[in-house]
């Protein structure tokens, strides 16, 4: 149960202007007034809706399609990319044994003047682009572009059209080259990283504008900037700002996700950055004494040689430093990278005692430490990573991940809670738990987006929608 509650429970809240949107979705048919109806590559029926809330707290997403078998199917549906009012939505539709083979369709959920509109687009999957290679563009008036830039500088295009309420492109593709690659000058690539080649997409941002501006996101390396709407486009290399000391012997040995993030603001003139320098909580070995009389037989040395004594363990507390960044839109220079704010975890301000976010730390903390809350015990008990950045213009806010455990490379721990910081005023602004009744495991999960300002609350109740939902599907 989250801390700040649905949108749907409280029709009279204030809708926010961005929200937390957890990336994977799950099956089931709660049609509400942001539900959107079409018709799978097989023509059964199928409908997404979205369910908002105030972030910390995480908007969620549900996809019916009373046609699948959902025992076999062992992923959920997935947003995949977001701007302005359109969101990219993958449904697995049969299972495989690759991922690769797995029948995937795609669908834009997009708004319409009366009720939202779902999209199906022809399936790349002939093409095995990455989730992380895919963008979405809003070019106004309902009509958007597919983007994705795959490993080998192929830059493919899905145009939409209106042809009586239906799309009707088809995928493009051309080769693309970077006009000045710049990132090995100005961040070399040190010997104690592993193989890498010299571009790895792990986020798409959209910029916009009239050219239509990309951004394809190495997150340990830089952007590749591109103007997908020109007719010649060319890849812009933008490295990022150097790595803090605390991730020299991490970069491009582990997931960039843990530390890093980057967004663009919803008025589209800043594109915004931020690098977490984090050191886990440890459990280490403590050094027992040796026993203090020294076994008086032979058969009570080998008593203690098969029953030794267990060993004890100490929480080494962790520590971690936020450090945002901007740069202007248009971009003109890498070097136009602005150091914005910092804040450590030792000076973070923690809520008030009256506020139900306290009861809520006070609850982590102290399970987190056998049940003891002290002045000593802190949030430095806990893991911490994973950072979104909030898209509203002005906002210094970062959203970060909780866990009890240490972080691997293994994604086995599972979230705790969702932690609202703002870097300006060095304050934790609130804490949420993510829903109870779902496995949340500690990875990268969700993503800040403007899509609630184009939604609707309750306006629309369940049977207008079924409504649209007949009208839609004939």
């Amino acid at each position: 149960m989250a801390i700040a509650a649905s949108l749907e429970q409280h029709e009279d809240d204030d809708i926010p202007s961005s929200v937390l949107l957890e990336v994977e979705g799950y099956f089931a048919d709660r049609p509400n007034a942001n539900t959107a109806w079409s018709k799978t590559s097989k023509g059964v029926p199928i409908s997404v809706s979205f369910h908002l809330a105030h972030p910390p707290s995480l908007s969620t997403f549900s996809v019916h399609c009373p046609d699948l078998d959902l025992a076999k199917l062992s992923l959920p549906p997935k947003i995949i990319a977001a701007d302005a009012d359109l969101v990219l939505v993958r449904v697995p539709l049969e299972p495989a044994a690759r991922w690769h083979q797995r029948h995937h369709d795609y669908f834009v959920y997009r708004m319409h003047p009366q009720r939202p509109k779902l999209d199906l687009i022809p399936n790349p999957r002939h093409e095995r682009f990455g989730d992380d290679e895919i963008a979405i563009l809003s070019c106004g008036d309902g009509k958007y572009v597919v983007a994705a830039l795959r490993l080998t500088f192929e830059l493919h295009l899905y145009r939409s059209s209106t042809n009586g309420g239906k799309t009707g492109s088809r995928w493009t593709s051309q080769r693309v080259s970077v006009e000045e690659p710049v990132r090995d000058r100005v961040c070399p690539i040190p010997k104690s990283a592993q193989p890498n080649c010299y571009h790895t997409t792990n986020k798409a941002i959209t910029l916009g504008g009239d050219k239509g501006t990309v951004g394809w996101v190495d997150l340990w390396r830089g952007i590749l900037l591109c103007d997908v709407l020109e007719e010649s486009p060319k890849l812009r290399d933008i490295p990022l700002p150097l790595p803090t000391k605390g991730n020299w012997t991490r970069f491009l040995n582990w997931c960039p996700h843990i530390f890093r993030n980057i967004s663009v603001n919803q008025s589209r003139d800043t594109i915004k950055y931020v690098e977490m320098d984090i050191t886990f909580p440890e459990e280490v070995p403590v050094n027992r004494p040796r026993s203090v009389s020294d076994p008086g037989s032979f058969y009570e040395w080998v008593k203690r040689q098969e029953c030794p004594e267990p060993q004890s363990y100490s929480l080494v507390p962790g520590r971690w430093t936020a450090t945002t960044y901007s740069m202007p839109i248009p971009v003109s220079s890498w070097k136009d990278w602005r150091r914005e704010f910092s804040v450590r975890l030792s000076d973070l301000k923690l809520p008030a005692e009256n506020t139900m976010h306290y009861k809520l730390l006070h609850e982590l903390i102290s399970s987190s430490s056998g049940g003891v809350w002290e002045e000593t015990i802190s949030l430095a008990h806990l893991s911490m990573a994973y950072p979104t950045l909030s898209t509203l213009d002005g906002d210094d806010t970062v959203y970060l991940l909780l866990s009890k455990d240490s972080c691997e490379e293994s994604c086995k721990e599972t979230v705790e809670a969702v932690l609202s910081v703002d870097v300006r005023a060095s304050t934790l602004q609130g804490v949420a738990k993510p829903d109870t009744g779902r496995y949340f495991s500690f990875r990268r999960s969700c993503l800040a987006s403007g899509i609630s300002k184009h939604l609707k609350t309750q306006g629309t109740c369940a049977v207008q929608a079924t409504k649209h939902a007949e009208a839609t599907l004939g």
